[in-house]
């Protein structure tokens, strides 16, 4: 995002035009205190301030296109699409489908769980038919609003239930995965990783965490599962290099070198940029 976006003369000259810019570290000290202050869900994000810090809006992620990103930077600064632009829309037409998802979707950019739950069961009403095709997302919503109130995982287990929606299981079953990780309730974790395979047999995504789970907590018991997803996410997906990556970690941690080796290979091959296969690969062949 650096290379692309702030090192453009356009945009430089544009933010130095309209703010004061600031970068920060989002693993220092002071980034994790402003993470905690704004809450926002992850790197790269933007925050746009007025002269007295009161935040305009915030852009969140980059997907690559610096013109995209460009033109929300100026619909931002001239009011237009910000979070405070759609609850002005909502004063005088309560009844917006759009606006009322997006206000919802500002919320999400800001872990504002009850705002979102808000606004998800605003959402289900203006829409009882579903003809909008947004149920399932606004009944995820309410869901985890209600997990990150209580703390307990009720909720969305209720909702994977009642859901056939993959988007939306998945994002559940990764909820209450980073849940039972997050208290060290590695039969659990286990578990939910085996409950959201059988649901989601497709999901590369899951087994390739359910693999790199396993081998990171060295589950020795469980390498042959955790080496039988990861093979099978590799065949959907034979160019992700990371996905190689976690294959070649679990056969060596396994004890099948030689086969680690190769594997490693095969994402270096893909993405020969990251050092980390090529130490790996040293590493294996030292064995």
């Amino acid at each position: 995002m650096n290379q692309l976006v702030h090192t453009d003369k356009a945009v430089g000259e544009y933010i130095n035009a309209h703010y004061v810019s600031v970068k920060i570290n989002g693993d220092s000290l002071e980034g994790k205190q402003l993470r905690d202050q704004y809450k926002y869900p992850g790197y790269p994000t933007t925050i746009l301030m007025t002269a007295n810090g009161e935040e305009i809006d915030r852009i969140v992620g980059f997907g690559g296109n610096k013109d995209e990103y460009f033109q929300v930077l100026k619909d931002y600064t001239e009011g237009r699409g910000t979070l405070g632009d759609y609850l002005n829309r909502l004063i005088n037409e309560p009844g917006d489908f759009e606006a009322n998802y997006a206000v919802l979707k500002k919320y999400e950019d800001r872990n504002d769980y009850p705002a979102m739950r808000q606004y998800a069961g605003t959402i289900l009403k203006l829409d009882p038919e579903n003809k909008q095709g947004k149920r399932y997302e606004m009944q995820y919503y309410i869901a985890l609003g209600d997990f990150k109130t209580s703390g307990e995982v009720a909720a969305l287990k209720k909702f994977i239930a009642g859901c056939s929606d993959e988007q939306w299981l998945q994002q559940a079953y990764n909820n209450i995965i980073r849940f039972y990780s997050k208290k060290q309730d590695q039969p659990n974790v286990l578990a939910t990783y085996e409950a959201a395979l059988e649901k989601l047999p497709q999901s590369a995504d899951l087994m390739n965490g359910y693999a790199w789970y396993i081998f990171e907590n060295k589950v020795s018991e469980k390498y042959a599962r955790g080496i039988q997803a990861v093979r099978r996410a590799v065949e959907m997906e034979p160019e992700a290099d990371h996905i190689w990556d976690t294959l070649g970690q679990l056969l060596y941690a396994d004890g099948q070198v030689e086969e680690a080796i190769q594997v490693m290979l095969k994402a270096a091959e893909i993405d020969p940029k990251e050092e980390s296969y090529r130490e790996n690969i040293k590493k294996y062949q030292k064995h």
